[in-house]
């Protein structure tokens, strides 16, 4: 097999015309990661004929590093769907079996290479002794093994900054106790469970557990397992799995670089439930009974789910405002609520319009939003207007909705924190704000009505997580650019380095961790090396808020002066003038960088409507 013949001989053609973005956004679209591995090639080598010159492709840096197998052929699988992801990949692959050689050694072309992931890349079998079946008196197997990954991982925060992807262990088709395996604790089945488990409960900052047990219970135990194939080449897994390990790899690369999407906009009708409001009315629409209404439910389910843990949820419909909110108050089966709907737009709008509507209030990127719509017309319609938000293909049967929007991994992370599980009240709070701000006379009335507080302290292990989220994922209010992983922060912090986290709350609601601020002491100064804040709180006197901040950090030890620096890129033009605001005065300008500095002798406190919260 090689890309299905349509789609193919579709990307040659644009391929001729000189249209190689379109045959990249065709491919991207058409590639399917659950097909074999003649296919995986044949998607390959349309992707080589693609010129990505000016596919805005994001540098990554990974290095494989494989136990007892062979990662040979599945490094160009990889490299195909980082890039179909938007990933400019550059792979550095370990010999087999020298993970300790070159993990343990500061000096290996390993961390030569400067990763910026290792992916340590295990399976079941190195897991289990090689020699004979697990001793029915060893209950240690497992732990051993794990204390032998944790020793590597301290190696590599010690010798390098990369972000680590650790396998968990695959569990194998093939049982000696059958079904009551679970129940033997000495059995290989248990020794697993016990290892993957020992594995969720360790994981720190700086590493996520890649799930390979997981994928290979979607790809199918049986088909998983190529006994063959491991015994001449030490492949870990069946090369017709390499497509849907590759694609979850790189939807994690997707979460851990900040692009993955944030949120999810929701058609009503034939969606959230089936029927249309307008024509069936209440009673008539289809939602907690018969077939389809236990699927919508069920879908709705779903999306709750992925409110609560921090995905934004908006609703775009052509319908009447009042009929379109009416299941979402009054139906007894009705799960959503409004108000776990950040932005509720129902009109007979163009939904492209009203999508871009959604993206400006809430103040994300149309990049960030995935459109569920069960009309293939509108979806049509939605990609052609905006191709670069998410359009899943929805099956006609609702029985399938959660499948199809669950297989994207849309929404990937590689960590999770307490704040996320608020994130779609602090949008819909923002969306508040506009409005508010729009029936406002003037600038100041509005922000002396949000009565504001934030509060300022050092970076700690609850901030950690979400200082890093905001450094990766920032662009407009990121004045370097600069990307740390939590490994990297703790690192400079450990270096000296001053890290200031800063919140802010008012009427609408806790806005959580919206800004960090990375101080690097240098002799008689202090240099701003990162400060990054998040767009849904400019403009409303944090800039001036943090200024007075750093101001008293500086005045405490000593220094004579604030140093800024600012890295134009096409996305962060809109701090371009931010020092000289706060009353900076340029010292070095150039085509790729301007520092500023700070006198701190002269330096003022500037007004802001911001109150000191202790």
């Amino acid at each position: 097999m090689s890309v299905p013949t349509d789609t193919g001989e579709t990307c040659k053609g644009l391929i001729a015309n000189g249209k190689h973005q379109e045959a990249l956004a065709l491919l991207r679209k058409s590639a399917d990661p659950a097909a074999d591995f003649p296919t995986q090639n044949g998607y390959l080598r349309t992707l080589k004929k693609i010129n990505l010159a000016n596919a805005n492709l994001q540098p990554l840096r990974i290095a494989l590093v494989p136990f007892y197998c062979s990662l040979d052929h599945f490094s160009e699988t990889l490299r195909l769907w980082a890039t179909l992801e938007g990933f400019e990949l550059t792979i550095f692959l370990a010999e087999f079996d020298t993970a300790e050689q070159m993990l343990f050694d500061p000096t290996s072309d390993l961390y030569a290479f400067k990763p910026d992931v290792i992916w340590l890349f295990n399976s079941w079998r190195d897991v289990l002794p090689r020699e004979k079946f697990p001793d029915c008196t060893n209950h240690a197997q497992a732990r051993v093994v794990y204390a032998r990954l944790k020793n590597l991982w301290e190696a590599i925060s010690t010798h390098c900054s990369a972000y680590i992807f650790q396998n968990n262990a695959d569990l194998p088709p093939d049982r000696v106790f059958g079904n009551h395996a679970p129940q033997i604790s000495w059995s290989r089945t248990s020794i697993l469970n016990q290892f993957n488990q020992i594995l969720t409960e360790n994981c720190g900052p700086g590493m996520t557990i890649f799930d390979l047990d997981y994928i290979s219970s979607l790809f199918g135990k049986r088909q998983w397992s190529n006994e063959p194939y491991w015994y001449h080449s030490k492949f870990p897994f069946s090369h017709d799995a390499f497509g849907m390990v590759s694609f979850h790899a790189a939807r994690l690369l997707c979460g851990l670089k900040g692009k993955s999407a944030k949120c999810l906009v929701l058609d009503l009708d034939n969606t959230l439930w089936g029927g249309v409001i307008g024509d069936d009315g209440m009673e008539g629409i289809r939602l907690g009974y018969g077939t389809d209404g236990e699927a919508h439910l069920d879908l709705q389910r779903y999306v709750l789910a992925l409110k609560q843990r921090g995905i934004i949820l908006a609703v775009c419909s052509k319908n009447e405002e009042s009929l379109a909110k009416q299941p979402f108050a009054e139906h007894p089966d009705m799960l959503l609520n409004l108000d776990d709907i950040a932005l509720f737009i129902a009109n007979w709008n163009n939904k492209a319009d009203n999508i871009r509507h959604i993206a400006k209030t809430l103040n994300i990127s149309l990049s960030s939003l995935v459109f569920l719509d069960d009309n293939p017309a509108e979806r049509a319609l939605v990609s052609r207007e905006l191709p670069m938000v998410t359009v899943p293909d929805l099956p006609e049967d609702p029985a399938l909705y959660v499948r199809a929007l669950d297989k994207g991994r849309y929404f990937e992370l590689t960590a999770y924190t307490d704040e996320d599980s608020c994130r779609n009240d602090m949008y819909k709070g923002n969306a508040c704000r506009a409005q508010l701000q729009a029936s406002s006379t003037d600038t100041e009335t509005f922000l002396k009505s949000l009565d504001m507080h934030s509060k300022a302290s050092y970076l700690d292990n609850f901030s950690l997580p979400r200082i890093a989220q905001l450094i990766n994922k920032g662009n407009q209010f990121h004045l370097t650019t600069t990307r740390y992983t939590e490994t990297e922060l703790l690192q400079k912090v450990e270096h000296g380095a001053i890290c200031r986290c800063y919140t802010l709350t008012d009427s609408f609601g806790d806005n959580g961790l919206i800004s960090g601020v990375i101080l690097q002491p240098n002799g008689d100064t202090l240099e701003i090396d990162t400060w990054v804040m998040s767009c849904r709180v400019l403009c409303r006197g944090m800039e001036q808020f943090i200024h007075n901040d750093l101001i008293e950090i500086a005045k405490q030890r000593s220094v004579s002066a604030l140093i800024g620096l600012y890295l134009p890129t096409p996305k962060n033009k809109m701090v371009a003038d931010l020092y000289p605001c706060l009353g900076y005065s340029i010292v070095e300008e150039t085509e790729i960088k301007r520092i500023f500095q700070l006198d701190i002798h002269q330096a003022k406190s500037l007004d802001n409507h911001i109150s000191p919260r202790p």
